[in-house]
């Protein structure tokens, strides 16, 4: 009995890393939260436009958005926000309520707070928009970017 035990803490202190290996994510907020963090802790914003269909999105999420490298250099560095361009939600930010045109998701009905972020620019998914620490658009790219691209993007 007292060499089962020693042998579960060893198997048990051996195993507990690779539970938690790869679990490291982006430290995603919602325009709500953002409201009151740059208020508190001004710091630069990140915010990603996708759609559910765009193959590029799920793509960068799945793929670049996961490497710990992006991840630490994110979330150390920016408030993240991701936002589906064809959101239905009604957001509250900026002292504004931004709602959707239509009360069902559709295809190429974007949401009013994307079309303003993107600031007359054509709907490109995904679109990477990068602000200052006053929320003043710093950068912008309009296509998928790699780890590399990204990487330089964000520095």
């Amino acid at each position: 009995m007292k060499y089962f035990r020693k042998i579960s803490i060893l198997f048990i202190s051996l195993l507990y890393p690779l539970f938690h290996f790869g679990q490291e994510r982006i430290n995603w907020v919602s325009f709500e939260q953002l409201d009151s963090l740059l208020v508190a802790a001004p710091r630069e914003t990140l915010i990603f436009i996708h759609t559910d269909w765009c193959a590029y999105c799920r793509k960068m999420e799945q793929e670049i958005f996961t490497k710990l490298d992006i991840i630490t250099a994110i979330n150390t560095n920016y408030y993240a926000v991701s936002l589906d361009a064809e959101s239905v939600q009604e957001i509250t930010f900026d002292q504004s309520v931004w709602k959707s045109k239509s009360n069902k998701k559709r295809t190429g009905q974007y949401h009013a707070l994307a079309l303003t972020l993107l600031n007359g620019k054509q709907m490109v998914f995904p679109s990477i928009l990068r602000f200052d620490r006053e929320f003043r658009l710093k950068n912008i790219q309009q296509k998928y970017l790699n780890s590399k691209e990204l990487g330089v993007f964000l520095e």
